[in-house]
C-alpha cells in the first residue's frame, strides 16, 4: 500500500510542477499583456484628442474662408486707398493664419495615422496574448482535473484497503 501511495504523490508531485509552471507563464502573459492594453487606451485617448483638434482647425478653416470672401467683397466695394489697405493686411493675416491651420491639420492627420497603425499593432500583440493566455488557462484546468482524479483515486484505493 505504502508503494502505491508513494506513486501517485509522486505523479500528484508531477502535476503540481506542471500546474507552477503553467500558472508562471500565465503570470508572465499578463505582465506583457498590461502594458499593451495600457498603451492602447492611451492611444485611443489620444486619437480622440486629435480628431476634436482637426474638427476644430477645419471649423476655423472655414470661418477664415468665410471672412477672406467678405474681405474680397469688401476690396470691391472699398472707396478709399486706405480702406483697400486695411482690407488687404486683413486678407493677409487671414490668408497665413489659413495656412499655419492646413499645415496644422496636416501634421495631425500624420501623427493620427501614425497612431493607428500603431493601434494596429498592439491590437495584433494584444489577440495573440490573449490566444496565449487563453491556452495557459486550459492547461491549467486540465492539471487541475488530472491532479484531482489521481486525488480521487488515491481516496479510493484507501478506502478499498481500509475495507479490507
Amino acid at each position: 500500500m505504502e508503494v502505491f501511495v508513494q506513486e501517485f504523490e509522486g505523479s500528484v508531485r508531477k502535476f503540481q510542477k506542471a500546474l507552477e509552471k503553467e500558472r508562471k507563464k500565465l503570470q508572465e502573459i499578463e505582465s506583457e499583456l498590461e502594458p499593451v492594453k495600457q498603451r492602447l487606451t492611451q492611444i485611443e485617448t489620444e486619437i480622440l484628442s486629435i480628431k476634436r483638434e482637426i474638427k476644430e482647425h477645419e471649423a476655423r478653416i472655414r470661418d477664415i474662408k468665410n471672412h477672406l470672401k467678405r474681405i474680397m467683397q469688401k476690396t470691391i466695394e472699398a472707396e478709399t486707398d486706405r480702406e483697400i489697405e486695411m482690407l488687404e493686411r486683413d486678407r493677409q493675416r487671414l490668408v497665413k493664419e489659413l495656412e499655419e491651420r492646413k499645415e496644422k491639420i496636416n501634421e495631425l492627420k500624420e501623427k493620427y495615422h501614425n497612431l493607428v497603425l500603431e493601434e494596429n499593432e498592439l491590437v495584433k500583440k494584444e489577440v495573440e496574448l490573449e490566444e496565449k493566455k487563453l491556452l495557459h488557462e486550459e492547461r491549467i484546468q486540465k492539471l487541475l482535473r488530472k491532479i484531482k482524479q489521481i486525488m480521487e483515486q488515491i481516496k479510493r484505493e484507501i478506502d478499498r484497503f481500509n475495507l479490507i
